[in-house]
């Protein structure tokens, strides 16, 4: 019953027909997620409730790219490399994002 009740406030309905939408370029994720380095979270790195529209070139290279596909709900590990002209104690490090599709917005 717990995780039905989850997936309810996850998908904002009280039936789960909005769980079924699949993330397309264009589309624009609610997500929250967290940045690590390692084990360890970076600051700068964690938002929630984030619109973020796929395709927007709004974060680095790599990023947007890796949650086409996702369902709400859903969690990804994203994992990128951060440019080198970036802040100076992420540059050019392999990072990974947690992240969590709250909602789809379609285009």
């Amino acid at each position: 019953m717990k995780k039905f009740v989850s997936a309810i406030a996850m998908c904002g309905a009280l039936t789960l027909a909005g769980c079924n939408k699949v993330s397309e370029n264009g589309d624009t994720v609610v997500i929250d997620f967290a940045g690590f380095l390692g084990t360890e979270q970076f600051e700068g790195g964690t938002a929630q409730n984030y619109p973020l529209k796929l395709g927007s070139g709004q974060f680095v290279p790599g990023f947007e790219e890796q949650l086409i596909g996702a369902k709400i709900g859903e969690q990804r590990d994203v994992k990128i490399t951060f440019p080198t002209d970036y802040v100076p104690n992420l540059a050019g490090k392999d990072v990974v994002f947690k992240v969590t599709i709250k909602d789809i917005k379609k285009k």
